[in-house]
């Protein structure tokens, strides 16, 4: 990736080629501040080599730390990216820094990143940003991965934040220091990590910026992303199934019990002659406690093709029936249903407060 920035008037354009031009450390064209290159990555986030959407900049939003990271986005499979810039060399301690911030910000929520990105971007633009105008910026730029992501009651976009955000460190060069560790973390442990090369050029007054990612190299980058995803979909598989097991276990959900879907999470324009049938929307707890044999579908009792579903497989069907929707695309089944005698609560809330020690079953309150 190959870009302009006009030193001038502070604009970035594309399309400059290299060939002809010296690499120039920003020190030695006059840009002796870590912010240059931090403002740029903000105006032009395709210095980066990808589509990203800036959240914040220089954000210390964490507890009982001052600590700061660099840049926050968020990718185009809305997963976070931690993104750590050095001007010229990284130096031994930039990768620590990185997953430092991966770490704390694994737990911000969807309505938290949106608030942030409002914030910060109310600061640059000198305010004017509603939570409208946020959502509607999240809701086009989500759509590339999912559609017609639903809006809360809030005004906020809900969508599934990933709790591994990426970490994307982007410097002038990379020394063994830096390289040897990112590679074996990427390898071993599979995570996703990025080291992006920045060169600089000065073409008479106007900054090249050019971007090359060096690790993972582009041959390995399918592999890479294959594994992930696979590791991913068995932690899911095996996060359901600790579910269930959960809420069996300690009787918030019973063999024969009748849960029933959760009307609030109808995707838009759903298939009308669908809302109207009763045993479409309840299903009954089977008491087995594998990855797909967990409910049965009341709408399918005595057909032919009646089946055993996971909560998520379930799920799945039934919005793909409603409107079409992508199966491949990624939810929790468990934030989509309810027990009718646990205070109207989602089968995820009541797994969570068994997880949190509360004393709360399918019959008690």
């Amino acid at each position: 990736m190959i870009i302009t920035i006009d030193t001038d008037s502070d604009e970035a354009g594309g399309g400059e080629q290299t060939e002809s031009l010296e690499t120039t450390k920003l020190a030695e064209m006059g840009f002796t501040e870590p912010e240059d290159l931090q403002e740029w990555v903000i105006e032009k986030p395709a210095i980066l080599g990808e589509e990203l959407l800036i959240l914040t900049s220089e954000y210390a939003g964490f507890q009982d730390t001052s600590d700061r990271l660099d840049i926050l986005a968020l990718d185009t499979d809305g997963r976070l990216v931690v993104v750590e810039l050095k001007r010229d060399r990284a130096d031994q301690t930039t990768d620590l820094q990185a997953i430092k911030y991966a770490s704390y910000c694994a737990t911000l929520t969807a309505k938290e990143v949106q608030q942030e990105y409002r914030s910060f971007w109310s600061e640059q633009n000198g305010g004017g940003i509603t939570p409208e105008d946020v959502s509607q910026k999240f809701a086009e730029f989500l759509t590339q991965f999912v559609d017609d992501p639903p809006i809360t009651d809030e005004g906020w976009v809900d969508f599934d934040l990933s709790e591994r955000p990426r970490i994307l460190l982007a410097a002038g060069s990379f020394g063994t220091e830096i390289t040897s560790p990112v590679l074996w973390l990427s390898n071993e442990y599979e995570l996703d990590i990025s080291c992006i090369k920045i060169e600089t050029y000065d073409n008479g007054g106007q900054v090249v910026v050019s971007s090359q990612q060096i690790i993972p190299i582009p041959e390995a980058e399918e592999y890479m992303t294959k594994r992930r995803e696979k590791r991913e979909e068995q932690q899911k598989s095996s996060s359901g199934a600790r579910t269930i097991e959960l809420l069996l276990e300690r009787n918030v959900l019973s063999e024969g019990d009748t849960v029933y879907f959760n009307r609030d999470k109808l995707p838009d324009d759903p298939d009308s002659e669908l809302l109207n049938s009763d045993s479409f929307w309840w299903a009954n707890i089977t008491g087995k406690q594998g990855q797909s044999n967990n409910i049965e579908w009341e709408w399918e009792e005595g057909q032919e093709d009646e089946t055993e579903y996971s909560f998520t497989g379930l799920t799945k069907e039934i919005l793909y029936r409603l409107n079409d929707r992508d199966k491949s695309k990624s939810l929790n089944g468990y934030n989509y249903w309810k027990h009718p005698d646990a205070d109207d609560r989602t089968l995820k809330q009541l797994r969570d407060n068994e997880t949190t020690g509360s004393e709360i079953t399918a019959e008690s309150e």
